[in-house]
């Protein structure tokens, strides 16, 4: 009874370490072969932006907003990054997008980039972008790398199925770099990562349900399926080891207004940097 018990404690905390470590971002040294492009993305983003717009709830998060002043009724785009990473390593989108005339709000998530903070729930995530759309909207196309589009991805998902979480206006467009379409693919990632057992993943996911402000099997993509029209831009690197390409490709096979572009020859963060994602994205916006 004693070891049965301890097992589960220890089952129960290691659990718990593996909630705290996927909600808190941990800072890591840009890789040596983007160091250069990282500096100049952050001075470009710094000197660039039209204004830096700060926000406080749910969690502190800001805005780098570049306006189009020559045109107020310029198409407006929103901008969101992936987990470790922040808004201005989407410089080339943004700079790309702005140039061909869009206006845009490229959003630093709590704990990343400029924004304070130390950790991230989903929650806050989801509902931040609803506040977004519904305050800075409406916009032509929301675009996200990753968590920042699996994140859209989660907030059109739930506005399509709960009143509480309504969209004024959805965007009339998506696009997901890069993005798990399916929440439980990152869960189980850092739990094989941390090597949770069986029971360990079993309160884990306990752990995901006592913080979600819905059930998390509402954001299984089936519900979006029949619910929404907006159409969906997937684009993702042949090479992606971090958010395999079977995440877009699963995806666009069930949602009947997507598209898919897989790009050979590049990975998780190439798909940031590479000219070939700018050109696809201003085809789908056009």
């Amino acid at each position: 009874m004693l070891v049965n018990t301890l097992k589960d404690m220890r089952d129960f905390l290691h659990a718990q370490l593996c909630y705290q470590l996927f909600i808190t971002p941990i800072p890591m040294p840009v890789e040596k072969q983007y160091r250069a492009f990282a500096e100049r993305a952050c001075e470009y983003i710094a000197s660039k932006r039209s204004t830096l717009i700060e926000r406080h709830s749910p969690r502190h998060h800001v805005f780098h907003h570049f306006d189009q002043p020559d045109n107020p009724a310029a198409k407006k785009i929103l901008i969101t990054h992936g987990w470790m990473s922040r808004a201005a390593y989407m410089v080339k989108l943004i700079r790309h997008l702005h140039q061909q005339g869009y206006e845009v709000y490229a959003l630093d998530f709590p704990a990343h980039g400029e924004a304070k903070g130390l950790q991230l729930t989903w929650t806050d995530a989801v509902t931040i972008l609803r506040e977004t759309i519904n305050h800075f909207g409406p916009f032509h196309a929301a675009i996200g790398h990753s968590f920042g589009g699996a994140m859209l991805l989660n907030t059109l998902n739930l506005a399509n199925q709960f009143d509480e979480w309504q969209l004024k206006s959805s965007p009339e467009r998506m696009v997901l770099i890069a993005s798990p379409t399916l929440m439980r693919t990152p869960v189980s990632r850092l739990a094989r990562q941390l090597r949770l057992s069986g029971q360990g993943y079993r309160e884990l996911r306990n752990i995901f349900r006592q913080n979600a402000a819905t059930e998390i099997e509402k954001l299984h993509f089936r519900h979006l399926v029949n619910r929404s029209q907006v159409p969906i831009l997937c684009i993702h690197g042949s090479e992606d080891s971090t958010i395999h390409p079977v995440e877009s490709i699963r995806f666009c096979q069930q949602y009947p207004h997507a598209a898919l572009k897989i790009i050979p020859g590049i990975d998780h963060v190439e798909v940031l940097i590479d000219s070939r994602v700018e050109q696809e994205v201003s085809h789908f916006l056009a």
